[in-house]
């Protein structure tokens, strides 16, 4: 996340201002800047072990935390970044506390992010995006409490500090019972820290402006005193990522000058962006020829579009956006379904094909077949041609082979040597039975 930058010298090696430095005097003359600025180094000299960073997406929560943690104790400690929406939620909990070898087949002895962060500072990435029962280990962990590896039996107790961000009021979602209560006040324990969005702080924008003007092309440009107030006037939905979106299109334009006519140029792109979550543009609407087109999410093309160009775009999204709107509210029709089962049935799908093709192509043997899918191997290891199998590694691709066989319901009718047509069937989704039930899988002989 972009956003308030921190102050910081020159790099003697690049010659530019670096966008994040030692420094933790954090860009800005507005009071509200002022403000921040003195509430993130008195908790950083009174030291913390949770700390709340919340405001707007792109206000510049990453970059605050990392001003924060560079001004604690814990400045050269380890450093660990938790994206929680990052992470699958069946991944969770080995990820966060780490794993053993023979947890769950291909399982490692693997260190969680608590571990890795053991004495320093773990950065909870929009923390209010994991699951509530989730947030209840989470709680655990950074009270102090013991936990174990996932399949392990040894309790590990970690020393971090907590730094977690979220562009929700975890304060308003935690009254609707979305967020714990009791997760809420441990993460506010040492204090908050609120960014205020860039509209209410409008005497920043041309601080911000000139830094990043110099940071990043590392030459004179003429910032003029028009486009400055043209950029002062707008409100800045996107906040200061948006700000500096717009900075890096209008200077790819005119690398030289930055004038009031150009930043209009590049405005009239977010035509229509309200806030981050701002709808789709309406069917039919047409972009300005050569005008710079940013979408709901920051991300820009340069859209030199004709008024053909234009009308096929606004007849493409009248044709589909009402049927995309609708998958994304989970209205989703039958032959929809049919073309896309879901992502674990059609990984499903493509293992059921590997484990039928090694079974053909090994004539019928398991533990060959096991042996050309490296079910033999331990994770990350590599075959060595020309070395004899021993027999516990025999062993070890049978029961991996009965075991994927059996996992995906093709155990019985592999041991009756199908047809090539019958494991052509295989590969297909199982149909449900009359009740509307999957068939069970049926065991695996002995």
């Amino acid at each position: 996340m972009t956003g308030a930058f921190v102050a910081a010298g020159r790099s003697a090696e690049s010659g530019r201002t670096p966008l994040v430095a030692a420094s933790t005097e954090l860009l800005g003359v507005s009071p509200a800047i002022v403000r921040l600025r003195a509430e993130l180094a008195t908790i950083a000299r009174a030291g913390f072990r949770t700390v709340l960073v919340q405001g707007e997406s792109g206000v510049g929560k990453e970059v605050v935390t990392e001003a924060l943690r560079r001004s604690s104790p814990r400045a050269h400690c380890a450093y660990e970044v938790f994206d929680c929406p990052a992470v699958p939620e069946d991944h969770l909990e080995s990820e966060l506390f780490g794993t053993v070898r023979g947890a769950f087949p291909g399982a490692i002895d693997k260190r969680g992010t608590l571990e890795r962060g053991h004495g320093g500072v773990v950065f909870f990435d929009e923390v209010a995006a994991m699951r509530r029962d989730h947030q209840a280990k989470i709680l655990r962990a950074i009270e102090g409490k013991p936990f174990r590896r996932v399949g392990g039996v040894a309790s590990i107790t970690v020393d971090v500090a907590v730094i977690a961000a979220a562009h929700e009021d975890l304060a308003a979602l935690a009254a609707r019972g979305a967020f714990r209560h009791d997760l809420y006040y441990r993460l506010v324990r040492d204090g908050v820290l609120v960014i205020p969005p860039l509209r209410e702080r409008r005497e920043d924008v041309a601080v911000l402006a000139r830094h990043y003007v110099s940071a990043v092309c590392g030459r004179d440009v003429t910032l003029e005193p028009a486009a400055l107030d043209r950029l002062r006037d707008y409100d800045w939905p996107g906040n200061v990522r948006q700000l500096f979106t717009v900075l890096r299109v209008a200077l790819r334009i005119e690398p030289q000058t930055l004038s009031a006519d150009l930043v209009a140029h590049v405005l009239r792109g977010f035509a229509g962006c309200g806030t981050s979550a701002a709808p789709p543009p309406a069917a039919g609407s047409a972009h300005v020829a050569g005008a710079a087109h940013v979408d709901t999410c920051g991300s820009v093309r340069t859209a030199a579009l004709g008024a053909s160009a234009a009308a096929d775009e606004g007849r493409t999204y009248a044709a589909y956006g009402a049927t995309l709107d609708h998958i994304a509210e989970g209205d989703v029709d039958t032959a929809t379904q049919r073309r896309w089962p879901g992502f674990h049935a059609i990984t499903a799908r493509i293992q059921r094909r590997a484990l039928l093709d090694a079974y053909e192509a090994a004539a019928g043997n398991k533990t060959a077949a096991g042996v050309l899918l490296g079910f033999h191997l331990s994770p990350g290891e590599q075959h060595v041609p020309g070395q004899p199998l021993t027999e516990s590694r025999r062993n070890l691709a049978l029961r991996k082979f009965r075991y994927w066989s059996s996992r995906l319901g093709i155990a019985a009718s592999l041991a009756r040597r199908p047809s090539q047509a019958a494991l052509a069937d295989l590969c297909q989704p199982p149909q449900p039975t009359g009740d509307g039930a999957s068939p069970a899988a049926a065991p695996d002989e002995p």
